[in-house]
């Protein structure tokens, strides 16, 4: 609150001159929109109070979401206008469809932290299930908070003295934008499991019969100080220091994700192909072991994205990121993912499993049934009584020739 009053206070600069006032009301606003992402991230983790954000390492990644939140809304908006240019209904329910999606857009930002995935339907999808039916809640709840600002401001713009109507104005839109974050973040907290979200505190005991909140892990807070302590070496250019100390942690801790997510992404600012590819290796492995496939294929893609060659050794591990990347519905990234697999892993048992998993590709996500015919054809001749041809005979069985009469 205090730090509120202290945003709207600032806004008495329009009363110096109207180009001071700009950039006052300017910086105020990015003030608003950080401290919100931050209010609705710690909050996600289980973090309620102000009194506890010093004592909990931010973020370096949160500082820019407000801009990557503006890309977001710049690429609704031309979206939008481009469909009332065909139609009018077509643009009123782009508008539509924009604010029902907004709520994930905000939770995808603030857990990725990556403008693409707040624009990518699969990760939007995740997390409006993650929520379930209570986000159409969220969003009801949302649309009233928005509308708190103008209906406070007709109740007091009469009242108020002339020369704190900005101050005012300010002080209630600083304050429902921050109430709207406290309880965006608060839904991601309720599923945190389901958005895999690691908590600084036990969920169990997040508020007490009275109201304090819940004692921090140890454990999680000494990952937090250490994600801070390397990304500061980073921006400070000492990539090697960052990339020792990385190393040797996830090196004396090989089961701790946090140790080892820290030092891949470190390994991706290096020259060290070989090892980013080796310990790539091992890391996808473990993130499918332990359940987390959505951050496997991530990982994959950025060290992909830096190392175009790099092939998985292991087939088990290759399917599942193909499979879990068509289930996000990125037909491109499981084809690429399934490229050559009957040669680098010939006679292996998955090989029928990936040659139908390709042709389901080909044929649901990108509409050339000619060449699922033709895998199914071959299929039909190395694997006859295979499930998996079985299974793509049945899928493909409204285009199989016919025998004559």
């Amino acid at each position: 609150m205090a730090y509120a009053v202290f945003l709207s206070l600032c806004s008495l600069a329009v009363l110096v001159s109207p180009l001071i006032g700009f950039f006052a009301v300017v910086g105020i606003l990015l003030a608003t929109a950080r401290y919100g992402f931050k209010v609705a991230a710690m909050a996600s983790m289980g973090v309620f109070r102000a009194a506890d954000f010093d004592t909990t390492p931010s973020d370096p990644e949160w500082v820019p979401l407000p801009w990557k939140f503006l890309g977001v809304m710049l690429v609704h908006g031309c979206v939008i206008a481009l469909l009332t240019v065909g139609s009018e209904d077509l643009g009123t329910l782009g508008q539509l469809v924009s604010s029902l999606v907004m709520p994930a857009t905000l939770m995808v930002l603030i857990q990725r932290c990556s403008l693409v995935s707040a624009l990518n339907p699969a990760e939007l999808f995740r997390a409006v299930t993650a929520v379930g039916l209570p986000y159409l809640l969220l969003c009801l709840f949302m649309m009233l908070l928005s509308m708190g600002t103008p209906m406070a401001w007709s109740l007091l713009a009469p009242r108020a003295p002339e020369g704190l109507v900005a101050p005012l104005l300010m002080f209630l839109m600083v304050y429902f934008s921050w109430v709207t974050a406290s309880m965006l973040g608060y839904v991601m907290f309720q599923n945190h499991r389901d958005l895999d979200i690691d908590l600084v505190q036990d969920p169990h005991d997040a508020l007490g019969a009275s109201g304090q909140t819940r004692a921090e892990s140890s454990a999680v807070r000494l990952d937090r100080q250490r994600d801070a302590d390397v990304a500061e070496m980073v921006r400070e250019g000492n990539i090697r220091e960052a990339f020792e100390l990385a190393y040797e942690w996830q090196r004396v801790n090989p089961d701790s994700l946090a140790d080892q997510r820290r030092y891949h992404r470190v390994l991706l600012l290096t020259d060290k192909s070989d090892t980013l590819a080796d310990f790539t290796q091992r890391y996808v492995h473990q993130l499918l072991k332990e359940n987390k496939g959505q951050e496997a294929l991530q990982v994959h893609a950025v060290t992909l994205a830096k190392m175009p060659a790099l092939v998985l050794e292991s087939p088990d591990s290759t399917l599942a990121l193909a499979r879990l990347a068509w289930k996000a519905q990125d037909a491109p990234q499981a084809i690429a993912l399934l490229k050559g697999f009957d040669k680098r892993y010939a006679r292996h048992p998955t090989v029928p499993l990936a040659y139908e998993l390709i042709a389901r590709i080909l044929y649901q996500g990108m509409g050339r049934t000619a060449q699922s015919l033709a895998i199914l054809r071959a299929m039909q001749t190395q694997y006859p009584q295979h499930d998996s041809t079985q299974e793509l005979a049945w899928l493909l069985r409204d285009h199989i020739a016919q025998p004559a009469d």
